[in-house]
């Protein structure tokens, strides 16, 4: 069997994110957007929109289960003759 050291009195974290967000949405307010180019030479626009729908989902659903109702929506954009995704908080 192996040694393990046992502990008492640590408390349970409430929140298992050990990095910051990637992205800003918890800075956002309803009505304000960011721009998201593809952060790799051969990322597609399709791809990023993928990626970019992920990260608010999981954003959102991390919201709702702390009882915060939030929604965003995104558009392909091209900003400074870059395409990429415009994401706006919408509620």
């Amino acid at each position: 069997m192996a040694d393990f050291k046992l502990d008492s009195g640590i408390a349970i974290p409430t929140d298992f994110r050990t990095t910051e967000l990637k992205y800003p949405f918890e800075e956002m307010r309803v009505g304000d957007s960011f721009f998201a180019a593809p952060e790799y030479e051969d990322e597609t626009v399709k791809r990023l929109a993928g990626r970019m729908a992920q990260a608010r989902q999981a954003y959102r659903k991390r919201k709702a289960k702390q009882g915060e109702e939030v929604r965003f929506t995104q558009r392909q954009w091209t900003e400074d003759g870059v395409a990429g995704q415009r994401i706006w908080r919408v509620e």
